[in-house]
């Protein structure tokens, strides 16, 4: 009891042309259309309002808000955020007027404190300025679409850069998968003529090493090969006697194995002789190794 007390006092002290008491109302949305209730009160008999009352030393604004709108609404609500503090009528209170969601609850048509409640739209309220309480509920309207307003074109704003950024991902991943498509393409073209060489310096004589058209060849060869590695471009490692795997290599029939069509026979899974060299770029391979598997 004392913390609200002490929390009305400071409210009381903060407010600006506080007399005797502050106001607590409710607007409450649907559908775009306001919830005004017509009161009974005698200075306000017949006039429409927005679910307020004023503010005991027992309650706090929040709380005031969340009972009056129970009271004269018949909606269970959930305070969304403050809107702002208005004068609520020529005799000086201040109303401090909170947006609400309905959360349960049924409208109540009429009752002891109300004549009738009905939804409006901001223009028909607009045009019932003679029957409203007061100039305090279109402008907290206002204020409260100004804002959504604002709100909108902030969560577009930051939709829009959150689909530039992503755009411009998906731009730097093309870019990079076209790269790679392209880079590709020329290393599938250059590998053949790699074959060709190694075909040839592979059974070079020992006595013609030295030769310098040999040396030239070869000096081509590690040109071509170094063209690869710059492109990321890796030969895969594979020996005699490794298990074979068929994600990087591929195996081929062999032609001297005269027992590997018996039903006898049995492969190991080691591979016996590499035919072609494979490639990869980075994980990707690029060309298998063709081997011949015993």
């Amino acid at each position: 009891m004392t913390n609200k007390k002490e929390k009305y006092d400071e409210e009381m002290k903060d407010e600006k042309n506080v007399k005797t008491f502050i106001v607590a109302g409710v607007l409450l949305e649907k559908d775009g259309k306001y919830l005004l209730i017509q009161e009974t009160k005698k200075k306000a008999y017949g006039l429409w309002n927005i679910p307020a009352g004023k503010v005991e030393k027992d309650s706090t604004i929040e709380e005031t808000a969340i009972r009056e709108a129970k009271e004269e609404s018949g909606f269970d609500v959930e305070l969304i955020s403050k809107i702002g503090s208005f004068n609520a009528s020529v005799d000086g209170p201040v109303g401090n007027i909170f947006f609400a969601k309905i959360v349960g609850g049924e409208q109540i048509e009429e009752s002891d404190q109300i004549l009738a409640s009905k939804w409006f739209a901001l223009d028909e309220i607009k045009k019932m300025k003679d029957e409203l309480r007061g100039e305090y509920i279109i402008e907290a309207i206002e204020l409260l679409e100004s804002k959504n307003k604002t709100s909108e074109y902030l969560e577009g704003w930051k939709r829009c850069q959150a689909d530039f950024e992503n755009y411009k991902k998906r731009q730097a991943e093309s870019q990079k998968d076209l790269i790679r498509y392209s880079t590709q393409n020329i290393v599938l073209q250059i590998l053949p003529v790699i074959d060709n060489f190694h075909a040839s310096t592979d059974h070079i004589p020992d006595d013609q090493k030295e030769n310098a058209w040999v040396t030239g060849i070869m000096y081509i060869q590690k040109q071509l090969e170094q063209v690869l590695v710059d492109n990321g471009v890796t030969e895969i490692e594979v020996k005699i006697g490794d298990n074979f795997d068929p994600a990087k290599h591929e195996a081929i029939e062999d032609m001297e194995c005269k027992g590997c069509k018996t039903k006898d026979y049995k492969f190991q899974n080691k591979i016996k002789k590499i035919v072609t060299r494979g490639y990869q770029m980075g994980e990707k391979v690029v060309r298998a190794s063709r081997v011949i598997v015993e």
